[in-house]
C-alpha cells in the first residue's frame, strides 16, 4: 500500500472506516484519490471489480456510490501546480474531482483502464 501513497495521503481519512467495511476479502485496491466533487470532499477508491466513493460528514452515515469498472468512460487527468484534477463518465453521469493530488494522476488513469475483469 505504499506504492499507492496511502499512509502518506491518507492515513487519517474519515473516509477509511466505512471504505474497511465495504471490501470484500482478498478485493485488490489499484488506487486511491481525493478531492472536492460537488462542493464536498470525496474519496475514490478504485479496484479490480469496481470504483467506489465515499462521503463522510460529522455526524451523518458515510455517502457511498459503486460503479462497475467495466462502465468508467473517458477517464482524464489535469495536472497543474495547486489545483490538479481527475475526470471520468459512468452511468450517463460525469464525475470530476478537483485538488487531487499530483502523485495519483496517472495511477488513477492506470488503474480505470485495466483490462475488464472476467466475470464467472
Amino acid at each position: 500500500m505504499q506504492e499507492l501513497y496511502v499512509y502518506d495521503l491518507y492515513a487519517f481519512r474519515t473516509e477509511l472506516k466505512p471504505l474497511a467495511e465495504l471490501l470484500y476479502p482478498l478485493e485488490t485496491i489499484n488506487c486511491f484519490a481525493a478531492g472536492i466533487h460537488e462542493k464536498r470532499r470525496k474519496f475514490i477508491v478504485v479496484t479490480y471489480y469496481r470504483v467506489i466513493i465515499i462521503s463522510t460528514m460529522f455526524g451523518n452515515p458515510a455517502e457511498i456510490t459503486e460503479i462497475k469498472r467495466e462502465l468508467v468512460k473517458n477517464p482524464t487527468f489535469k495536472k497543474r501546480f495547486f489545483t490538479s484534477s481527475i475526470s471520468f463518465e459512468a452511468e450517463g453521469e460525469t464525475y470530476s474531482l478537483s485538488f487531487v493530488s499530483r502523485r495519483v494522476l496517472e495511477l488513477f488513469v492506470w488503474a480505470v483502464t485495466q483490462p475488464n475483469p472476467i466475470r464467472k
